[in-house]
């Protein structure tokens, strides 16, 4: 059944839309949410022709040297601009995202990070949702299974993302402000595939 809801949000979408348009898919919600494996079941459920995901972590800015304190109190930024570059790109063509240091928190390069295609659904993942996206829809789930589920994932991928918990919750807390608007708010208690149903039927 969800492959059927997909194939007809891809049939709606070549109706719809422009030879070179794009719908751009923000997902967004606390680290440990379960966005990146939303975003990339997502994009396998819509098709690897039609759909790529955009791995929003790479598009951090860098720390720049100010006072370490300092900076861990205050919320992440993205690089806003670099991603709508991306998405201007023609569909078809290749992609990278940054080479992004995540021990420093510095930006090596602008390229040389993960590769995608450039595709009409452009999904994002980031705690804070992309500006320009068509949809937005967020992932929300209690700190304690967030934790958890960050504390598991440096374990199985011997990378330490526990110790900026502190800045990516402040950076989380902003999805409570009033200036967000989101199309959905998903639970983190939800299969992945369950959430990947409600967004289908959402886009149809």
């Amino acid at each position: 059944m969800l492959k059927q809801h997909a194939q007809a949000v891809k049939s709606s979408a070549l109706h719809n839309i422009k030879m070179n348009d794009k719908i751009v898919i923000s997902i967004c919600g606390g680290a440990g949410a379960g966005k990146s494996t939303l975003a990339k079941k997502l994009a396998r459920e819509l098709g690897d022709t039609m759909a790529a995901r955009i791995p929003g972590d790479y598009y951090l800015k860098s720390y720049n040297n100010e006072p370490y304190e300092e900076y861990m109190n205050t919320p992440f930024k993205y690089d806003w601009e670099l991603i709508k570059q991306v998405i201007d790109t023609p569909i078809g063509l290749q992609a990278e995202s940054p080479n992004f240091d995540f021990n420093k928190l510095l930006r090596i390069d602008k390229t040389g990070g993960k590769p995608f295609k450039i595709c009409r659904y452009m999904i994002i993942d980031t705690i804070l949702p992309y500006p320009k996206s068509n949809y937005t829809f967020r992932v929300s789930g209690p700190e304690d299974l967030r934790l958890k589920n960050i504390k598991e994932r440096d374990k199985a991928q011997k990378t330490n993302s526990e110790r900026n918990w502190q800045k990516m919750e402040i950076t989380a807390k902003e999805l409570d402000s009033k200036k967000y608007r989101f199309n959905l708010v998903l639970s983190s208690f939800n299969d992945v595939d369950v959430n990947v149903g409600k967004i289908v039927d959402y886009l149809k």
